[in-house]
């Protein structure tokens, strides 16, 4: 890291307006070294078997005779009834039945046949399935209280647990437990290596080389959203390395083989992100990468495709204007448009405050803003380009202009420090692309929450850029680190001379007074 725009002393460093500038160094992965040559020398071990608290629920389950009913909360993107019969079997000794779909004489049997409530053992179930028959509830209560030898898991992700203990009250008192998919980053190459040994013994593919390995804990590590952990979203992984043995070049499975399989995954589902670029190539959206403009600035959001859930990064030109009079507030016409959601307006009335705070203490600010995301045609909602909109509405009211080689993300509070966002790679990378896209003039890059570093797991090519100077990525902890580095004007106050703050008191007296600078014939 290296501080800009101030002094060496430890003082500026900590100052509140401190602008870090990360280097190459700071974006690699903080992934352990471990050697061996592939994964036939760990033991295999399952995802399941990596689940320590639903372990330890499981084996409350079998030893307490007065629970009969275990709920494993998981998600979509684990395979959660699997996990629960391996736990099961082990555990236990006995193989347990799985129902995911019974009719209601499989569930409930008859004199002469046992049904899945009244059978012995354990049985595994989707939450999903009784959610499509909320009538079968009362008399499953009457059952599961009459088989004292049933142990009954219910298997599902957050919102069909919740659904289901919503309508059925007995889950109230049940045992629960959650399927775990983040691991710490440390020993975490141990881990992955003995989880694809698992999937090499169970699908009998080649051993992964050491490569290989480390290639898939950076997978993991942006899965999770934070390079301290590994994300291990079970389903996609497995699928992932399959698909690598494919593109294997011999009896083992190496880095190359896992990118071919990871660009293969990204190309089959990256379409819009695709047309994005050929919309800003077409000079359909427009968005400046370089020069300056008063009012304008480069926000930076992430889209998400329905039904492939793939996720990029878009920059968005954020606008801002002024007229005199109003309340001295900023109006946001996307949510005049109805066209935000409700945290959007949380944000922007945070601006409000800000504002109100910095300039409007002692009396009421004598012009309000206008705010806008330009060419946006869809609903948008979080607190992420809260930081954007200050930056955009503070442009204006300074009249100074706003450097367009550099997007921003980050929410703000009151009092103007930067909060952090999500989605900070696919942003950075989504504004990189079209950087390249228009020419890197080696000034380009973005501006981030200090406290988003740990987010970044970027792809290879921005951390070559970054390596080379060709493009740049700041780090700010308030609003006024940002404004020095996007208007090249230091923040100061009222008293200090060709401040930020000064021009934009200036100004509001000038308006307040009736002295405009620019009467209104000039503009014709």
């Amino acid at each position: 890291m290296k501080y800009v725009f101030t002094e060496a002393t430890e003082e500026a460093q900590n100052a509140a307006d401190a602008i870090v500038e990360l280097e190459y160094q700071d974006l690699l992965p903080v992934i352990e070294r471990k050697d061996f040559k592939d994964t036939s020398e760990f033991r295999p071990r399952s995802f399941a078997r990596l689940q320590l608290r639903a372990r330890n629920a499981v084996k409350e389950l079998i030893n307490n005779p007065y629970t009969k009913i275990l709920i494993l909360c998981g998600s979509s993107r684990v395979n959660t009834i699997e996990i629960a019969h391996e736990l099961v079997a082990e555990l236990s000794g006995q193989e347990p039945t799985i129902a995911y779909a019974p009719t209601r004489f499989e569930f409930f049997g008859n004199d002469k046949v046992d049904g899945v409530l009244t059978s012995k053992g354990y049985v595994i179930m989707p939450c999903s399935h009784l959610l499509d028959h909320p009538k079968w509830l009362n008399m499953s209560d009457a059952c599961i209280a009459q088989n004292e030898s049933l142990k009954l898991i219910l298997c599902g992700d957050a919102t069909e647990c919740a659904s289901l203990q919503m309508i059925w009250p007995s889950l109230d008192n049940v045992l629960r437990s959650d399927i775990v998919m983040e691991f710490p980053i440390a020993g975490g190459v141990e881990l992955m290596a003995s989880l694809v040994a698992s999937y090499v013994k169970k699908y009998k593919l080649h051993n992964f080389s050491q490569e290989a390995i480390e290639l898939l804990c950076i997978w993991s590590s942006r899965q999770s959203g934070d390079r301290r952990w590994l994300g291990i979203p079970e389903i996609r992984l497995c699928t992932l390395v399959i698909a690598a043995n494919r593109y294997a070049n011999g009896n083992t499975v190496d880095n190359l083989a896992v990118l071919k399989a990871i660009a293969a995954e990204d190309y089959r589902i990256n379409y819009f992100a695709e047309l994005e670029l050929r919309n800003h190539r077409d000079n359909q959206i427009l968005l400046a990468t370089e020069g300056e403009e008063v009012g304008q600035i480069n926000g930076l959001s992430v889209i998400e495709t329905a039904g492939t859930s793939y996720e990029y990064g878009e920059p968005v030109r954020i606008t801002a204007t002024l007229r005199a009079g109003g309340e001295g507030d900023v109006i946001d016409i996307e949510r005049k448009a109805e066209l935000a959601g409700q945290i959007h307006a949380k944000a922007m009335m945070i601006i409000n405050g800000f504002l109100a705070n910095e300039f409007g203490a002692e009396q009421p600010l004598p012009v309000s803003a206008s705010l806008v995301f330009e060419q946006s045609y869809s609903e948008i909602d979080g607190d992420s380009a809260s930081l954007t909109g200050l930056c955009a509405v503070i442009s204006a009211l300074s009249d100074l202009p706003i450097r367009q080689d550099l997007a921003v993300t980050g929410a703000v509070d009151q009092f103007g420090d930067v909060q952090p966002v999500g989605g900070v790679n696919e942003k950075i990378e989504g504004f990189f692309k079209i950087c390249r896209l228009h020419g890197l003039t080696g000034t380009q890059g973005v501006i981030i929450p200090a406290s988003c570093v740990d987010q970044l797991v970027l792809r290879g090519s921005v951390i070559s850029a970054v390596k080379e100077g060709k493009f740049h990525i700041y780090v700010v902890s308030h609003v006024t680190g940002a404004a020095k580095l996007l208007l090249k004007t230091p923040w100061g106050d009222s008293s200090v001379e060709n401040s930020i703050c000064a021009k934009i008191c200036t100004r509001l007296d000038e308006i307040g007074n009736g002295k405009n600078p620019r009467p209104w014939w000039k503009f014709f």
